[in-house]
This record gives structure tokens, C-alpha cells and sequence, in this order.
């Protein structure tokens, strides 16, 4: 992993490249819907969200093929309409739990965790950072697959431990997830670090926490799917309202005072540089203060005038019509899921041999023309200190999923490199394959 500067985008002088507005003083992520974005117009496919998404108390999974089966008609409002389908399908239910919670429940190295939701991992990935509270408690993950993807993994498994020396002469780097597959990752926070009196917008679920019974709260959630003709997977995710303020790089006082009210995870008043993000001690010091520094994943500089670029711009447009719509139909539920917002995603535009292959390090830069979506997209709740980090583009927001999810195995190597192999994309793969022989094979179903 890069070592994180998180600040220095920060600390750098210059003339803000102010091509999209923020938000003023005190923005936050309960103002997605007002966010300025130029003079450019949302895709018309994304100001309405389908009223078919919102009748009764379910929400149909979108279709896989569809809209991406024919590239040349693919639009970028695909992949937004994909994930927010996605994710009210794994949440809206008349029943207790969320669908998501029943599908098939695993640690990081593919291990099943049985049908209760149960929190043992708090840290964070690529940082290995803790989130607390303000009660400094930690936050924790919890990570689902869906049949699919839990039996090719496990089915591959011997079989790339077998050939990890000769995948390319087996035709294995080249071997794609299924169109279907989906991994969720879920950040809870217990439900004692959330304001008084606002419980109720809140997803809330009974967990096992070292041993315990414990009432989490849902703050945020990863999804990650295979829809026809995109290998690379789309990366989605998903915030909770209220858990901190958004930067606003319309204001040149980098030392700004990022919101009058209080969070989840920030106080009110406080200055960025009193939001120690930069510091990845498993402490529970200091770390009740955190903001977001890419609102909805569009990358942002205060000394790169390409930044961000009309392409963000319009993939923003796109968001904040389509978070509006949603949010809007979903005022009639008794739920909480409209508390929660569609941060972003990110993908290739159409992906081949040229711009996704096996060993491929650099899908995540902005460099990468074929990068598509929120291009510094990241959870607050999840990769909260990496949301930055040091390249040859560090001031214009590059960290995203790409950067740490690509096709390098840097945890099987062959003859000292990282192993090359496109389902490297998952680490749960990378990580049982790791581990694989050395205990009791896991078995699919």
C-alpha cells in the first residue's frame, strides 16, 4: 500500500480549480441533493428514478445483461440505475431482517460465519485503521456473497493452487467472474454511538460481538457486482446521512470549519486539521472528528485546474438527480432506507485485452482514460483513512477501489511477483488461496 499523505492536498497553496461547487460552510452529506454541478444537466435517464422500484414493501434485483449487453448503447446512467436498484433490492423488505443478511456470511478469508450477524473485524482495509466512536467504541465489518460467487470462489480455489505457477498456460489469468456474482461489504456502529432521538433512521440488526449480544446499527455498505460485459466488476457504495460533513473546496480557508453540526463521527465546529484522518493507530484517540473529502466520489484540487474534469462533472450531475428521485419515492416508507444515499461507482468503459488484463496495477489513476464513474470514489465509514494517498496524482483525489483492487495477487507470488490473474480483484480470493492447504479446504455447497 502507498503511504498515505492524506494532507498535503491540504497543506499545498495555489488558486482553487473551482469547477464544481461543493457546498458552503456546513455542507454535508444531507445536502447531496443541492450540490452544485455547473452548468451540466443530468443524463434524463437518471432524474427519475423507476416508480416500479417503490411499489410495496420489495424491490426487485435489476437484470444483469440488459443495459450492458450492448455496448454501444450503454450509457454511464446504467451503472447508477444498476447500483441503486441493487442495493433497495439487498435492503427494502417487509420482513425483520434486510435480504442481504441472508445470504452467505464469511471473515476475509472466505470462511463461513453462520447465519447471525457476527463482528469480529474492525479493522479497516489498506490502512489498517480503526474508526471509533464518540463513545470510542469501534466500528466493525461484516462481509456477504451471494451463491454464485461463494461457489465459483470456492471452486477455483484448488484449482488455482494447483497452477499458480502455469495460470497463464492454463488459460486462468484470463478467467472472469460469472455475471451475477456479488460481494457485500457492511460497516456497523453500535447503536449507543448514534444520536439520541434519530435510532429510527437507522437500519438496526442483533449481532455477536465477542461473545455477546449487541444492537448494531448499519452506517454504510460496499457492493460489488458482475453485470454482462464488464469483467472488472462494478463498485458500488452507500453511506448513512448523518455520519460526517462533506470538505468544501469552494472555501479557501483549508482550515475550514467544516459544519455547524454535530455527527456520527464529527463534532460541531471543529476544523479539518482537528480531524486527524492521517492517523491510523489502532486508538480510539481522536478519531470522533473525520470528514469527507470527496464529496460523492468526485475527485477535487486546489492546484490541478483539469480537476475535476466535465466527465465528473456530468457523473455527478447524474448522482444528485438520481439520489433526489430515489430519496423522494422512498418518503412513504416506514424504513429508514431513505436515510441512506448513493455515494457512487466506478467501472472501465468497455473493458478488453487493452485496458483490463492479468497484472494490471493501474486501473485506479486518473490517468487511466478508461476509468469511469466516481473516480475517488471511497466510504467514509470504510476506507475513512485512505481516502487520498501518494501517486503521481496526488492532488487531484485518486484513490478509489481500483487502487487496491486489481488484477495483482500481492499476497501469491511466482518466482518473487505478484501472481497475475483477473479474480485477483477479490481479496476474499487472494486470501483463502493464500491460505489454502494450510487448514481444512473450504467446501462449496
Amino acid at each position: 500500500m502507498k503511504k498515505n499523505v492524506f494532507y498535503l492536498c491540504l497543506l499545498l497553496g495555489g488558486t482553487i480549480a473551482l469547477l464544481a461547487n461543493c457546498g458552503g460552510e456546513g455542507s454535508s452529506t444531507t445536502d447531496v441533493t443541492t450540490q452544485e454541478t455547473g452548468t451540466v444537466a443530468p443524463d434524463p435517464d437518471c432524474v427519475t428514478a423507476p416508480a416500479s422500484w417503490f411499489k410495496g414493501p420489495t424491490t426487485a434485483a435489476p437484470s444483469d445483461y440488459g443495459p450492458f449487453s450492448d455496448t454501444s448503447t450503454t450509457t454511464d446512467c446504467d451503472f447508477h440505475l444498476w447500483s441503486w436498484q441493487k442495493f433497495l433490492s439487498l435492503t427494502r423488505s417487509d420482513k425483520k431482517l434486510a435480504p442481504f443478511e441472508d445470504l452467505i456470511q464469511v471473515d476475509n478469508d472466505l470462511n463461513k460465519m453462520g447465519k447471525q450477524l457476527n463482528l469480529i473485524d474492525s479493522s479497516q482495509a489498506g490502512s489498517g485503521g480503526t474508526l471509533y466512536d464518540k463513545n470510542n467504541r469501534a466500528v466493525h465489518y461484516s462481509i456477504y456473497l451471494n451463491d454464485s460467487m461463494y461457489a465459483f470462489q470456492t471452486r477455483m480455489l484448488p484449482v488455482f493452487k494447483k497452477n499458480l505457477n502455469n495460470l497463464k498456460a492454463k488459460g486462468l489469468d484470463t478467467l472472469n467472474y460469472p455475471v451475477g456474482c456479488i460481494e457485500i461489504k457492511a460497516s456497523w456502529v453500535l447503536t449507543s454511538g448514534i444520536p439520541k432521538g434519530t435510532i429510527q433512521d437507522y437500519y438496526i440488526s442483533t449481532a455477536t460481538l465477542n461473545g455477546k449480544p449487541v444492537q448494531v446499527a448499519l452506517i454504510g455498505m460496499h457492493i460489488v457486482g458482475r453485470v454482462d460485459k464488464h469483467p472488472e466488476l462494478v463498485w458500488a457504495t452507500f453511506e448513512h446521512e448523518g455520519l460526517a460533513p462533506d470538505y468544501d473546496w469552494s472555501n479557501s480557508n483549508t482550515n475550514q470549519v467544516l459544519s455547524k453540526n454535530d455527527f456520527v463521527f464529527y463534532n460541531a465546529n471543529t476544523t479539518a486539521n482537528n480531524c486527524p484522518m492521517n492517523n491510523n493507530a489502532k486508538s480510539a484517540v481522536g478519531f470522533t472528528n473525520i470528514f469527507n473529502f470527496y464529496k460523492l466520489g468526485m475527485p477535487q484540487s486546489y492546484n490541478n485546474s483539469a480537476v475535476p474534469s466535465s466527465r465528473d462533472l456530468s457523473n455527478n450531475a447524474n448522482i444528485v438527480a438520481l439520489n433526489k428521485s430515489v430519496k423522494a419515492q422512498l418518503s412513504n416508507d416506514t424504513g429508514p432506507w431513505s436515510m441512506y444515499f448513493y455515494k457512487g461507482s466506478i467501472w472501465l468503459n468497455d473493458p478488453d485485452d487493452s485496458n483490463f488484463q492479468p497484472g494490471d496495477g493501474n486501473i485506479g489513476s486518473l490517468t487511466n482514460a478508461s476509468l469511469r464513474g466516481s473516480r475517488a470514489i471511497g466510504n467514509i465509514s470504510m476506507e475513512t483513512f485512505v481516502q487520498n494517498q501518494s501517486s503521481k496524482s496526488i492532488n487531484s483525489g485518486s484513490m478509489n477501489c481500483f487502487d487496491c483492487h486489481g488484477t495483482s495477487d500481492f499476497k501469491n507470488k511466482v518466482n518473487g511477483q505478484p501472481a497475475a490473474y483477473n479474480l485477483a480483484l477479490s481479496h476474499l480470493f487472494m486470501n483463502a488461496l493464500s491460505n489454502y492447504g494450510l487448514k481444512k479446504p473450504i467446501k462449496s455447497e
